[in-house]
């Protein structure tokens, strides 16, 4: 049973689109995966950060090109986009605004951003932002998905590991925003209609109301090692160390080992912009 649940999640898996990390457009890679298709490019993006920057130009231009505030800004680099490929949030959001969707912060005091930190887990998509690093995770059906570039690949998630990476995103300095509107709708929707991860390690199929087996450790140890992979210094260690401690539900530890060495190293080398 539990390899025939495998096998169901594993089929569900190739139909999500996901870019991998390509040297710093981790802001493109953030959007074409969380709208689950190439949709923007570098050149795109770059485009509509230079238009912000001559609107915001021209604002300051009205107040006078003489004064100390104007001659700053056109002498400091754009705010927006670097040679790196980084781009800024005002890029996303008005890159999102052009299919229809709202970039909001997820502690503002938008009624939507109320209502979503009561009941995260009805929402539909995330945008993270981390140490300049943006990533989205997504939910397909009734499961969410981790959509990070730096990933080898999707990221299942179950409802406890989601809301605890995003307790972790906020404690540890981390940026949330919520993306409302109509998502573009896509082949993963329909292959996680049912179908999702519990968070006792099993797989699901709620379309047939019954439980397909598991090939995970159980939540508590998980969490066990979370705790103690959380003593991380810096936000990024922090996530990493708690990346880790989800990762190690899928190998079995050695004996008297805490925790997976190889597990622990992948998510040191993917959680890396």
């Amino acid at each position: 049973m539990a390899q025939k649940g495998k096998s169901q999640l594993d089929k569900a898996k190739t139909k999500i689109f996901f870019e991998k990390q390509d040297g710093a457009l981790c802001g493109q890679h953030c959007l074409n995966n969380a709208l689950q298709s190439s949709l923007f490019s570098a050149v795109d993006l770059s485009e509509i950060a230079r238009q912000l920057d001559e609107k915001e130009r021209q604002t300051m231009a009205e107040r006078g090109t003489d004064t100390k505030e104007y001659r700053e800004f056109i002498a400091n680099p754009s705010s927006n986009f670097d040679d790196s490929g980084y781009f800024s949030v005002q890029v996303l959001a008005e890159a999102l605004g052009n299919m229809n969707l709202e970039l909001v912060s997820f502690e503002s005091d938008d009624s939507r951003s109320v209502k979503a930190r009561n009941a995260p887990l009805e929402e539909r998509l995330f945008v993270c932002h981390m140490e300049d690093h943006w990533f989205s995770m997504r939910k397909f059906g009734q499961q969410w998905v981790n959509l990070n570039s730096t990933l080898t690949g999707p990221e299942l998630l179950t409802e406890t590991y989601f809301k605890m990476l995003l307790s972790t995103l906020q404690t540890e300095g981390g940026r949330l925003f919520i993306v409302f509107g109509e998502l573009p709708f896509s082949d993963a929707d329909e292959a996680f209609t049912n179908l999702r991860r519990t968070d006792d390690g099993h797989y699901v199929d709620e379309g047939v109301g019954h439980r397909l087996g598991s090939d995970q450790l159980d939540e508590a140890t998980a969490m066990e090692r979370g705790l103690r992979l959380s003593m991380a210094k810096t936000p990024a260690e922090s996530v990493r160390a708690q990346r880790a401690a989800f990762l190690s539900r899928f190998v079995a530890p050695a004996s008297g080992n805490a925790s997976s060495p190889t597990s622990e190293n992948e998510a040191d080398k993917n959680a890396k912009t």
